[in-house]
């Protein structure tokens, strides 16, 4: 049904405008007078990282010396306004070999990570960044590390898979002008490849105790239309078919008549480009009780908050009875009961998925 997007329509549009008014608009920049640009790439026990190997859950420091924290006023007008120093990109990427902005390479030349990626900006600059009506600020700020008034930086990087990379992309860290600025002077490489085998730092997969798509097509609806993605962590992780999984943490059901609460782990959280929304999932439980059986969790209480603050409601009615033995269940038909923030209310008119989960 078609009606189950009409709330988060808004973000649609607007994402759409702002895509629409803004290309073409990055001019390049020269490179600053004085120290040029460099950026030095490490491993968690300090040794050079350029040509070294990392895997998911290794550390690398960046240190960044050279750079014009006044430069790169020319990009895109949002997240931050023109004229402002639109601050420097760092990240650990699987890039084209082409992929350079102020060589003309896409956008879609380099492939990212949000979190392997931070966001270098002058403080006045963060500042100067709107809070309202969409709060652009807070977005930034999740990723910021600030200049130093000589132009360094250091950024720590926690190392993530990356979804999407290409067979001939270069794995490494990468700097470069941030939110379509371009500058060739900041533009920098140091390889650093990346073995997708599991590591000492490496994170054990959560267990899948929990199964939910929310509703029939969202995750395709926020990962394509809304040119955003699904964020899981702390227990929760997101299946090839775009499902949301989170992990048993306990459970409390009367031996008699199987009411009380199965309760799960884990954080997902849905965010548009430009983070124009940013909607989060902590924590569902499986509520049995005399009224019926409810799947609540924890979800923002305003559309752009994200897990800055939540509040528990029940989402959806599940058609399954309690059971004393507790067990598994497999696609239990689910209706939606209570949606918050506001922008998810349209889902009312329309499915639920359906929900698996074992306790």
């Amino acid at each position: 049904m078609r009606t189950r997007r009409i709330g988060i329509g808004v973000v649609v549009v607007a994402t759409a405008s702002v895509i629409a008014t803004t290309s073409g608009l990055a001019t390049a920049e020269p490179a600053p007078p004085g120290v040029a640009p460099s950026i030095e790439v490490f491993l968690a026990d300090g040794t050079p990282a350029d040509g070294g190997t990392v895997r998911v859950g290794d550390t690398i420091t960046v240190r960044g010396h050279g750079f014009d924290p006044e430069a790169n006023r020319d990009g895109l007008p949002l997240p931050v306004p023109p004229g402002v120093p639109h601050g420097v990109f760092v990240t650990y990427g699987a890039f084209a070999p082409q992929w350079r902005p102020s060589e003309g390479a896409p956008s879609s030349a380099r492939v990212e990570q949000r979190s392997n990626t931070v966001w270098v900006m002058d403080e006045d600059a963060l500042n100067a960044v709107p809070s309202a009506p969409f709060d652009f600020r807070r977005t930034i700020g999740q990723q910021w590390v600030p200049f130093g008034d000589d132009g360094t930086f250091t950024a720590t990087i926690e190392v993530a898979e990356i979804d999407g990379a290409a067979e001939d992309a270069r794995y490494g860290v990468y700097s470069y002008a941030g939110a379509g600025a371009v500058n060739a002077a900041e533009e920098h490489f140091v390889p650093v490849d990346f073995d997708p085998s599991p590591g000492p730092n490496t994170p054990q997969p959560p267990a899948a105790d929990l199964t939910w798509a929310f509703a029939p097509g969202f995750a395709d609806l926020v990962k394509g239309e809304l040119q955003g993605g699904l964020a899981v962590s702390d227990g929760a992780s997101l299946t090839d078919d775009g499902r949301l999984t989170f992990e048993l943490a306990s459970s409390d059901i009367d031996g008699e008549t199987g009411l009380g609460i199965a309760r799960y782990a884990g954080t997902a959280v849905a965010y548009t480009k430009f983070h124009l929304a940013e909607i989060a999932i902590v924590d569902p439980w499986i509520e049995f009780t005399r009224e019926g059986t409810f799947l609540s969790a924890e979800t923002s209480t305003t559309s752009q908050n994200g897990t800055d603050a939540t509040a528990r409601s029940r989402l959806a009615r599940l058609d399954a009875a309690p059971d004393a033995a507790g067990g598994e269940r497999t696609d239990v038909p689910a209706r939606f009961e209570h949606l918050s923030p506001q922008i998810l209310a349209p889902y009312l008119l329309g499915s639920a998925a359906p929900v698996s989960f074992r306790y």
